[in-house]
């Protein structure tokens, strides 16, 4: 099967190209190859290219960033959506794009199933809902996947922000104490078990829709930390705070746990996190 990946030098990025590339031809396009918010050309690439599927890892992911640059975040993570989904709907061809546990406003502290409808109480969220309704509206053959709190390798693009694991651990090297957020619970989730389960969701061929994939279980941003200190057996004294300690721009739903309720379950946060940091 011929895939194009688009967004391949991103967390989730690498590791679609990684999953992907057994028994396949994967063609891995970042901006330097295709600028997906641009209709015409980023159409043209795809028509020539004529893959089998598509995967848009591509995204806008500056949770604060986007109150001020509310129109580049909509253009990324939400109209350019509708552009790639026209294309793939001209070709005939399934579309993958992934949208956040942000989409909901994060007051059902019993955790968000795939048909519940968002309600984002931010810039950055608004943005992601934004490109699930253009998805929706221009094809029928997509897989719409929401993510939760990704984990995993560093982006290879300079802007890219610094994940929460590693930015504990370089925290750590200079602090004998440290404050994390104890609110905002949320599924943890590596970015390899993203890719995995896409590649399951791609090969399985399950109906059209929206899936959740996250790891099972749920923490705040402290209980995130405490387990990472735990696993590198780092000696930090970690003091829980509130979100009001760190004031940000955008405002995060308290309680957005994502249901998988349509596939089997993916294996625990912690034992994802485990893996992840002995292997790196």
């Amino acid at each position: 099967m011929k895939i194009l990946i688009i967004g391949s030098k991103g967390m989730l990025g690498q590791a679609l190209v990684k999953v992907f590339s057994a028994g396949n031809e994967v063609l891995a396009w970042d901006r330097e190859e295709i600028d997906i918010t641009e209709a015409q050309s980023s159409n043209i690439k795809i028509q020539n290219l004529r893959p089998d599927l598509v995967i848009n890892a591509a995204a806008y992911n500056n949770v604060d960033g986007a109150e001020t640059e509310r129109e580049l975040a909509q253009k990324i993570n939400g109209y350019a959506v509708g552009y790639l989904s026209k294309t793939c709907k001209g070709l005939d061809i399934p579309l993958v794009h992934y949208s956040t546990d942000y989409v909901f406003d994060g007051t059902n502290r019993k955790g968000y199933k795939e048909s519940d409808f968002p309600n984002p109480v931010s810039a950055y969220g608004e943005s992601k809902f934004l490109g699930e309704r253009e998805l929706q509206k221009n094809t029928d053959k997509f897989y719409l996947i929401r993510l939760s709190r990704l984990f995993g390798k560093e982006a290879y693009i300079a802007s890219a922000k610094k994940s929460f694991v590693n930015l504990m651990l370089d925290l750590a090297k200079n602090h004998a104490e440290l404050e994390a957020v104890d609110e905002e619970i949320s599924c943890p989730t590596h970015a390899v078990d993203v890719a995995e389960r896409t590649r399951y969701i791609a090969e399985s061929k399950p109906e059209f829709g929206i899936y959740h994939a996250a790891n099972v279980g749920s923490a705040t941003w402290f209980e995130f930390a405490a387990e990472i200190f735990k696993i590198k057996q780092i000696d930090v004294k970690l003091k829980p705070v509130p979100a009001s300690r760190f004031p940000r721009p955008a405002m995060r739903p308290q309680h957005s746990v994502l249901l998988n309720t349509k596939l089997p379950p993916m294996r625990s946060w912690k034992e994802a996190l485990k893996e992840f940091l002995i292997s790196n």
